[in-house]
């Protein structure tokens, strides 16, 4: 819309004055005119693409129009015509007016653009041979400033909004308390590593579901602010023993999971066991002593114990509740045909050296009838490996 009146401006100085210099702004604002389109459409047309597109361009197109522009709007004031210099300085503020709005996220550009607009106008007053006219250039600077001032306030207007919605977009995607990716972006993420697995690979993705061992007990003992540090510190320990392409998410109380691209179930053993081994060293409490708890890993591997999320996660998770039901601080590896647990090597959570926290709580009723019948049921072969003792 800009483009377009501003051309019909040109075109009717042009028809109205049949001057040289009219003319020939005529033809600069439809050259302008062209050459900022189609920079803006190749610009859009990348961004959709995702390409990196020529964004620098269409600022330099826009800041040499505004020098045109503004050297027409100056000579339609030193001319002499009511209706020329009345139409450029209705022009030059409807221009100013939407720079100021449309432009706020640049505002350096913005600004830049007004004054290259308004200068020649102001020029052009001063100067002009007409009764009073240099008090209208000498407000013109004055006016200027004005929406300069309009802009910035605007800039804010959308930096708070930008900075507002990014912060919901973090608190809607990220755990607070850890800073980890939460369920909803597990799943995001989850589907595209699949979207870009083959099948056909030998070590296509390897997921873990993990659960702490103990951790109940002990935050129910000493307060969520003694079980929010010891989170954080898993968290820490979590990242900190996978590798920096591997993506570890909290999805639950005590819950998270561990996505390890390029990973078959073999090679995955050796990074649950150094999860494991991480989490089994003690926890220091201001005040309460060492705290120990374990971790129960479970992990399913695709395409082999499943080609969606949802049957990745549930094949992990029966894997983990296995874990979990053959003694804890275990990882067992969810497979096809059938199910082979082997001998559970019992974990226990202690706090150190005033109290000692009762001892973890069972698996659960659910996993107790649930477990074989899901996991006969969905035809899972588990796969059981020795805890590794702390500092191992």
């Amino acid at each position: 819309m800009a483009i377009f009146s501003t051309t019909l401006m040109a075109a009717v100085v042009a028809a109205t004055t049949d001057a040289i210099w009219a003319i020939v702004w005529l033809a600069v604002e439809l050259g302008f005119g062209a050459a900022r389109y189609a920079a803006l459409a190749a610009l859009q047309r990348d961004e959709a693409a995702g390409r990196p597109g020529n964004a620098v361009l269409p600022l330099y197109l826009g800041m040499s129009w505004a020098i045109c522009y503004g050297i027409g709007c100056g000579l339609c004031a030193i001319s002499g015509e009511w209706l020329l210099i009345l139409m450029a300085g209705i022009f030059i503020s409807g221009l100013a007016g939407g720079i100021s709005s449309r432009n706020s996220g640049t505002p350096r550009y913005g600004i830049t653009l007004i004054y290259l607009l308004g200068t020649p106008y102001s020029v052009a007053m001063v100067l002009s041979p007409l009764p009073y006219m240099y008090i209208v250039g000498l407000l013109v600077p004055i006016w200027g400033f004005g929406m300069a001032l309009v802009l910035l306030e605007n800039y804010e207007v959308l930096l708070n909004l930008f900075l507002s919605e990014r912060k919901n977009r973090r608190l809607a995607n990220y755990d607070s308390l850890t800073g980890l990716p939460n369920r909803v972006m597990k799943r995001q993420r989850f589907e595209r590593l699949l979207r870009g697995a083959d099948a056909s690979a030998p070590a296509p993705l390897t997921v873990f579901c993990l659960d702490l061992d103990g951790f109940k007990s002990a935050n129910d003992r000493f307060g969520h602010a003694a079980g929010d540090a010891v989170l954080v510190s898993v968290a820490e320990r979590l990242r900190s023993s996978v590798r920096e392409q591997d993506q570890v998410f909290r999805v639950g109380g005590d819950e998270f999971v561990v996505l390890l691209p390029g990973t078959r179930t073999d090679d995955a053993a050796p990074v649950a066991q150094r999860i494991i081994a991480a989490i089994a060293e003690p926890f220091e409490l201001a005040g309460h002593g060492r705290l120990d708890i374990g971790v129960s890993i479970g992990a399913a591997t695709f395409p082999t114990d499943g080609s969606t999320v949802d049957d990745l996660l549930r094949a992990a998770d029966i894997a983990m509740y296995e874990a979990k039901r053959q003694g804890k601080g275990r990882f067992v590896a969810a497979g096809r045909n059938g199910m082979a647990p082997q001998q559970p090597a019992p974990a226990t959570a202690n706090v150190t050296p005033a109290s000692r926290v009762r001892p973890p709580e069972p698996a659960g009723l659910w996993s107790k009838l649930q477990l074989p019948s899901l996991a006969k049921a969905a035809e899972i072969r588990i796969t059981a490996h020795p805890q590794i003792p702390a500092g191992s």
